[in-house]
């Protein structure tokens, strides 16, 4: 995988999303099909930056590809925004 941003504005949208967790992100890979970014947090948990919004996909490594592999639907970042 390859860690890079992508797209113009990835960089600002990665700060933006970080700030809104209250949590470092780091990119670890993207979606071939359209660039799409999938981040990881200080706390392990995985994000999915789309052009459609920001997802949360899973809680570490086994919980994001079980989520995957079973094909459950990814929930809003903002569900796990910082007040």
């Amino acid at each position: 995988m390859d860690p890079k941003a992508r797209h113009e504005g990835d960089v600002e949208e990665i700060a933006e999303l970080a700030a809104n967790l209250g949590q470092l992100l780091f990119p670890v890979g993207y979606e071939t099909a359209d660039l799409s970014l999938l981040l990881v947090d200080e706390g392990e948990r995985f994000f999915y930056l789309h052009h459609t919004g920001s997802y949360y996909v899973g809680a570490g490594v086994d919980d994001m590809f079980a989520r995957f592999i079973d094909n459950v639907s990814i929930v809003d970042a903002e569900d796990f925004f910082v007040e």
